[in-house]
C-alpha cells in the first residue's frame, strides 16, 4: 500500500470518526515517509558512533530515544510493505 492510501484513510469518507490513540499511531507509523526514515537510520547510526566513544550519560539517553523511534518508524514501513490492502497508483495524466 502506498503512502496516499494511509493519508487517505485517516481522512476518507470510510474514516472513523473517533480513532483510539492505538489506530492514530499505527497510521502515524506507516505514512512515514521513506526519506524520514533513512534520516532516522542515519542519525541513529552516528549518534551511535558518537555514543559508543563518549561515555556521558545524555548522549547515551539520546541515542537510545533515537534508536527507538528508528526501529518504531522502521516497524512501520515494514508494516506498511506486508499490507495486502489494494493501492491506488498515480497515473500521470
Amino acid at each position: 500500500m502506498d503512502l496516499i492510501t494511509y493519508k487517505a484513510l485517516d481522512t476518507g469518507p470510510g474514516a472513523p470518526e473517533h480513532p483510539s490513540r492505538a489506530h492514530r499511531a499505527l497510521h502515524w507509523l506507516c505514512s512515514l515517509s521513506p526519506t524520514a526514515v533513512v534520516f532516522m537510520v542515519g542519525l541513529s547510526l552516528g549518534l551511535g558512533a558518537v555514543a559508543s566513544q563518549v561515555v556521558w550519560l545524555p548522549m547515551l539517553v539520546i541515542f537510545s530515544i533515537v534508536w527507538g523511534a528508528t526501529l518504531l518508524a522502521l516497524a512501520g514501513m515494514f508494516v506498511r510493505w506486508r499490507t495486502s490492502l489494494p493501492a491506488r497508483h498515480r497515473v500521470a495524466v
